[in-house]
This record gives structure tokens, sequence and C-alpha cells, in this order.
């Protein structure tokens, strides 16, 4: 498993732990934010890579701060507090991403 596939399954149980967190079901959560419930539960089994509008969305959908999705490469802790990751940050690299493929 290379380094992408195993961010995105941190990512995607994140995801899910958030959701079951919030009693969202799959299939509300997924008309939400506009995508198939089994896109839905490709992001969360981690065969599926979350995009920054989606990531964006399930902070707003879910009442969760964006740094609940990410985790150290063990899976076992939010990233650290001091370098919290805001919607600023989220913004900020969108902007760049898209700067750099234009």
């Amino acid at each position: 498993m290379n380094m992408t596939e195993e961010y995105n399954r941190l990512i995607g149980k994140r995801v899910k732990m958030q959701r079951i967190s919030a009693k969202v079901s799959q299939t509300k959560l997924a008309k939400e934010l506009g995508v198939t419930q089994t896109h839905l539960s490709n992001i969360e089994n981690g065969r599926a890579g979350l995009t920054i509008p989606n990531l964006i969305k399930l902070h707003q959908i879910l009442e969760c701060p964006i740094s609940s999705f990410f985790v150290d490469i063990e899976g076992e802790k939010e990233a650290d507090n001091s370098s919290d990751i805001t919607l600023e940050n989220v913004m900020e690299l969108a902007r760049l991403l898209k700067k750099a493929r234009a």
C-alpha cells in the first residue's frame, strides 16, 4: 500500500467515525455532500480520496473541526493541536493547487 492509499484509508476511517458520532446515516450524508452512497462508502473505506470541497462540506455538515479528519501515520491520534488545520488553511491550499494546475 502506497502513502496516498494509506492516508485515504486513515482519513476515511476518521470520516466514518465523525459521521457515526454525529448520528448521521451514510445515505443522508451522501445526499448532503452531493455524492452517491457508494462513493461515500468508498471514501470511508479508503478506496476513494476526499476532495477539498467535500472536506469543507463534511466540516460544515458534521460540525466538527477540519483537523478531526487528519490523523498521524499510525491513525491513532488527531493532528497536533499546535498546528491545527483551519478552514483558511484549506482554502489557501485549494487556491495554491488551482494556481499550480493553471
